[in-house]
């Protein structure tokens, strides 16, 4: 471009002949360009044409996924302009899902009036987003790295706490304990250094909502009524455990479909309520989204300035500068062309999507009161739908050095977020992500992704960015949107647990199918002790086994309530410390039987290999914290 005089008057030759290259070249961007910005000019969406939208794709997911029932809202231009709900919230009496009046759990999207609540006291000065947060506690989270955590990592997920799977929920309200009581009994361990990488945190979350109600001497139920409810007229919502009695009637029951039935569940008790503090409707979160699209403001009362909210929605943390990033409590991505501030909420019935579009000046809301199916499924089709966009085609050529790249990235992944200190690891470790990249292709949980530039994968049809890095301490991740994962081992992989943990209950189970049919070597019971020897390995392989089988139940168990059996898993735990002396006792048992020689050669070895098994087998216990009470 510096090669054409553009400004020199004398030359009006050059100037009309980059006017018509100027011209030429816009021309082309339009014929050829494969990406097109989505204009404003479009006509203004209806309601009706959202409502045939929702009308189709939503009672097309709820026949396809067998939900029971569901509610909408959008919101433009600061108007709830559409709003609908469909399906039951009560099918065994039959009563309909209704926009303005049928509270939904929303689970994780709630965090959003969490941070919203952390933001109000940061303007108001209150409270500094880079200050310790010890310094708002009359507890102390431990200082495991030089960093102190901040509110910043907290907003951000980046405070680096291991998972805690007990900020869940609980089975009864009985079991229920203050959120002082519950973050001191529940703290997780730090497993990163603050601001090192995004690991999404409940307990982070609750730790902020417990810091609301230090500083503003409320509880937090009642900070997040007085100052964001009430403000913004979400009159039919409450916060927490405790059921309005005006509002129990209103309830939507939560459902999973099994055996061609929708089963309804019970009330869902929040261990940590500023994890999921809100139920709500549609419409009243219709009011909370114009908030946030309009300056903090719902006619004329204000949540928050104008400032404030702009910083909360500005991006604050990436993993890595080709991947979605987190806001202050939303994640920020871009789909479609557009910038998109969005949340997923998950209990063990509801699932809940919350997503803002700020340069459309439009908010989505949806939530579901069946499990499972994919909450952001609809946001895409909402995306394609209204603001279409045709993606650059994408070179299905391997780029040059692909090989190299991926035997240094192919292997097993875990999340970031895992526990590795507790007996929840092997939650983590079930979420073991394979990766094997062939000819610079990758297919990770459905979708299929093109290297389109050293080590950065852009899926296939569709808005998904999947990154591969190494860093300086020579470990490997691998980012998708705000997922991070990182690289293990074989050793340290599901797979060779599993495979290990399968050739020990086979030799334990060997000594039950083999040792009855041992003949007695004399009649006089010289050989008596030798028997002893033998039940007492055998019924050790036994008790292994039997307690592991149970630990899995558990775990099972977990999955489909999301309430940790922690008083279980701490009996199990305590039992196995009693195959400690028991394998040693084995194991000095195992010396004596080839000193002696009282058995024959095979025996020997046979009983040697059950003693190395339970050997193993303890070592495979401790490495999945099993010993940890």
């Amino acid at each position: 471009m510096r090669g054409i005089v553009m400004h020199n008057k004398s030359c009006p030759k050059y100037k009309f002949h980059f006017s018509v290259l100027l011209l030429i070249f816009l021309l082309s961007l339009q014929i050829f360009q494969t990406t097109p910005v989505i204009a404003d000019s479009q006509e203004p969406v209806t309601s009706a044409e959202y409502e045939g939208f929702f009308d189709e794709i939503l009672l097309n997911q709820m026949t396809t996924n067998n939900i029971a029932g569901a509610t909408v809202a959008v919101v433009k231009n600061d108007k709830l302009v559409f709003a609908k709900g469909y399906g039951f919230a009560n099918k065994e009496e039959g009563i309909p899902v209704d926009e303005n009046k049928t509270l939904f759990f929303i689970g994780s999207d709630g965090k959003l009036f969490t941070w919203t609540a952390v933001m109000q006291l940061v303007e108001q000065g209150k409270l500094d987003l880079n200050a310790d947060v010890n310094n708002y506690l009359d507890f102390q989270i431990p200082d495991q790295f030089d960093e102190p955590i901040t509110m910043h990592h907290l907003l951000t997920h980046t405070a680096g706490f291991e998972d805690q799977l007990n900020s869940l929920f609980r089975e009864k309200e009985t079991d229920l304990l203050s959120l002082r009581e519950h973050l001191i009994q529940f703290m997780p361990n730090r497993i990163y250094a603050p601001g090192e990488v995004m690991a999404y945190s409940n307990y982070g979350t609750a730790l902020a909502g417990y810091i609301v109600e230090k500083i503003s001497g409320e509880t937090f139920e009642a900070y997040l009524s007085n100052h964001i409810l009430k403000p913004l007229e979400m009159n039919q919502s409450f916060v927490g455990n405790d059921i309005p009695e005006n509002l129990k009637q209103d309830l939507s029951k939560g459902f999973v479909y099994q055996h061609g039935s929708f089963l309804p569940s019970d009330f869902e008790w929040t261990a940590a309520v500023p994890c999921a503090p809100i139920r709500t409707t549609a419409s009243d979160v219709g009011n909370f989204m114009i908030a946030h699209l309009n300056d903090g403001c719902l006619n004329n009362n204000c949540i928050l300035k104008a400032e404030t909210v702009q910083q909360m929605h500005n991006q604050q943390f990436t993993n890595h500068p080709s991947t979605s990033g987190m806001a202050y409590g939303f994640l920020r991505s871009e789909f479609n062309g557009q910038t998109v501030l969005w949340h997923l909420g998950e209990s063990t019935r509801f699932i809940t999507l919350m997503a803002l579009i700020p340069e459309q000046n439009l908010g989505l809301f949806v939530s579901y009161n069946t499990s499972p199916i994919e909450g952001d499924e609809i946001l895409f089709d909402f995306l394609d739908r209204f603001y279409p966009f045709t993606r650059s085609a994408i070179n299905n050529q391997p780029i040059s050095g692909w090989e190299n790249r991926a035997q240094l990235f192919n292997g097993i992944y875990l999340p970031a977020k895992i526990n590795l200190t507790s007996p929840q690891k092997m939650i983590g470790l079930l979420q073991s992500t394979p990766i094997k990249i062939n000819e610079g292709k990758t297919n990770l949980f459905g979708m299929t992704f093109v290297e389109t530039e050293p080590n950065v994968f852009h899926q296939k049809d569709g808005n998904r960015v999947l990154v591969f890095e190494e860093d300086k301490e020579g470990q490997r991740w691998m980012y998708m949107g705000i997922l991070a994962f990182f690289q293990v081992p074989w050793s340290q992989s599901l797979n060779f647990i599993f495979i290990t943990l399968g050739v020990c209950f086979i030799i334990f189970l060997s000594a039950w199918v083999i040792w009855p049919f041992r003949k007695k070597q004399s009649k006089n019971g010289a050989n008596k002790p030798n028997e002893i020897s033998l039940w007492l390995s055998a019924l050790l392989g036994l008790f292994d086994i039997s307690l592991f089988i149970w630990y899995i139940m558990q775990l099972f168990q977990y999955g489909s309530t999301f309430v940790f059996p922690q008083e279980t898993i701490t009996l199990i735990s305590t039992l196995y410390w009693l195959a400690v002396p028991w394998t040693f006792l084995v194991l000095i048992l195992t010396v004596r039987s080839w000193q002696h020689k009282s058995w024959t050669v095979g025996w020997r070895i046979h009983y040697s290999i059950i003693s190395l098994a339970s050997i193993v087998f303890l070592w495979l216990i401790w490495s999945l914290n099993l010993f940890v009470i």
